[in-house]
């Protein structure tokens, strides 16, 4: 009975090899995606979903968690092993799934984007559709590619150019680095072409636009003429990062009267943003409210940022002596027992502070203070700094981080307030420091900080901390320290906070205290590659220096 048994399986197995050959041997390639590109609406969905791999910066922490802007008490996993001098080319990989630190590592996610982006354009011209719509998307998707490669370029220096879809018997091997010049010489040309293209179709709000193009050309021909990227200090290269950002200088931008307002709504500043709704929203509110209005205590400001705010006179408050004490400014008029006094206004939009009033709450930073470590209200959610972000924060929604009504205000990537500090920094490095003097003043005068009149090195400063100042938090320090190569310079001090003690009659002390290290390798000015991509070329691909 049992060998009957075994005569019918092999007979059942010998005809469904014989009889379902052609269905088993003929299915669709699982290397490439099939049976959409004559589907309008489904390439345009394709089109739409590549849209995700531009992350918007309303993450549980902001990029500022990296750098002397932001501290976390919840990174001692993500910022502090940047922070420390502990990264790797093993662990750096870790970094792109924490919860705490949006895409810090870049490589595995922007090149299986890149690689669906090569698809598409391997099949966009079979399709059937109206050649209008197919430029349209054929532009978005080259702004998006070249997006992905300036994230690439600025976190590795030169990396592979990949523009065709590799097969699954293809030799990954083959695959090598390019120069820093030749990724920017790619991705200038692909926003060139997407120039072009999206000039012929309607301008979509919140899609890939002329401008958006114009607008990452202007910034990755900036870091490409910075030292780190331009050690001969190239002037053509300098002329063409000025060039890039007057293109969008008489595009009808102009700078919003209103710097706290200019995050929460729609307005003629922005040139390129991430926009929301009550059913696609985020929850930046919540992720950075103070702990006792039961926020989530995250992207707490340090002192290092604080006291590079101004003086309403336009004077820096107090430097930091070698044992962190307070070097005050006698022309600035700063009072050390009043230290929040007549600062610069985006102070006051950028920040929570002892002693202020948000949402019918005083801010209570210093020791046993409401929103200290030492709160009775969700301590290990204080800020250890003294500070809470406010930048961001819709005031008129709650920053409890279980709260339903959560916000809808965009997350902006390029805004004509950074263009103008391009051209700026730009225009001095050609020798022009009139202009370049003008279009910083335009962003002094909208926050109503007296004009800078210095020249030489002194107006390079000058430009360098208008550009902290006015785009802190939004993403721009990490680079810009780097390509700066002053990176040992900032990393000399430590992270820093504020600790503010209250006497009996109610009288307040201020004094600066460390509240992390910082350590400083060379290596630092890049990312390490994943090791695993490493092994994984067989050694083509060649490591940064240090790693």
């Amino acid at each position: 009975m049992a060998m009957k048994k075994i005569k019918y399986v092999l007979v059942l197995v010998t005809a469904v090899v014989f009889t379902g050959c052609h269905n088993i041997l003929d299915i669709e390639p699982k290397d490439r995606i099939t049976g959409i590109w004559e589907n309008e609406a489904l390439v345009e969905s394709y089109v739409n979903g590549m849209y995700n791999s531009l992350q918007h910066g309303y993450c549980e922490a902001l990029w500022g968690a990296l750098t002397d802007e932001l501290h976390d008490v919840h990174n001692n996993g993500g910022a502090w092993t940047v922070q420390r001098g502990e990264l790797t080319s093993d662990n750096v990989s870790t970094l792109s799934t924490t919860t705490t630190i949006p895409s810090f590592n870049k490589w595995g996610s922007a090149y299986a984007r890149i690689r669906d982006i090569n698809e598409f354009f391997q099949e966009i011209e079979s399709s059937i559709f109206d050649d209008e719509i197919k430029n349209r998307l054929k532009g978005e998707m080259k702004f998006i590619r070249a997006y992905l490669y300036s994230e690439l370029l600025w976190r590795y220096g030169g990396v592979p150019l990949v523009t065709h879809v590799f097969a699954l018997d293809d030799d990954y091997t083959a695959v090598t680095r390019e120069s820093y010049d030749k990724v920017v010489d790619f991705i200038v040309n692909e926003l060139d072409e997407a120039v072009e293209m999206l000039s012929r179709s309607e301008i979509l709000k919140g899609r890939a636009t002329p401008d958006a193009a114009l607008a990452l050309k202007s910034r990755v021909l900036l870091y490409a003429a910075s030292s780190l990227n331009n050690p001969s200090n190239d002037l053509t290269k300098w002329e063409k990062a000025a060039e890039a950002a007057e293109a969008l200088m008489n595009k009808g931008y102009t700078l919003y009267p209103d710097y706290k307002n200019l995050f929460m709504e729609d307005n003629n500043e922005i040139i390129f943003g991430r926009y929301f709704t009550k059913s696609i929203n985020h929850n930046i509110n919540g992720y950075s409210g103070t702990n006792s209005l039961y926020g989530g205590g995250h992207n707490h400001p340090t002192e290092n940022i604080v006291m590079d705010y101004e003086m309403k006179n336009g004077e820096l408050p107090y430097s930091i002596g070698s044992n962190n004490e307070m070097i005050v400014n006698p022309a600035s008029g700063y009072d050390p027992e009043n230290p929040y006094l007549d600062r610069d206004p985006r102070f006051y939009a950028s920040i929570l502070y002892d002693g202020c009033v948000f949402q019918d709450h005083e801010v209570e930073t210093f020791d046993g203070g409401i929103d200290s470590p030492l709160s009775s209200i969700v301590p290990w959610n204080a800020t250890m700094t003294g500070y809470y972000l406010y930048k961001f924060i819709d005031p008129s929604k709650s920053v409890n981080l279980r709260t339903d009504d959560l916000s809808t205000n965009p997350w902006i990537f390029f805004r004509y307030g950074e263009i103008l500090l391009n051209y700026a920094e730009a225009k001095f490095e050609l020798g022009d420091e009139d202009a370049a003097r003008n279009a910083v003043n335009q962003i002094r005068e909208r926050a109503n900080m007296p004009p800078i009149t210095s020249s030489g090195s002194e107006l390079r400063d000058k430009i360098r901390h208008e550009r902290r100042i006015e785009l802190a938090f939004e993403g721009h320090r990490f680079f810009d320290v780097r390509r700066w190569k002053i990176l040992e310079e900032v990393s000399s001090t430590q992270i820093i906070g504020m600790q503010i003690r209250k006497a009996a009659n109610g009288k307040k002390s201020y004094n600066i205290k460390e509240v992390a290290p910082v350590v400083y390798y060379e290596q630092h000015l890049r990312l390490p590659i994943p090791r695993t991509e490493i092994d994984k070329s067989g050694g083509a691909l060649t490591q940064n220096s240090g790693y």
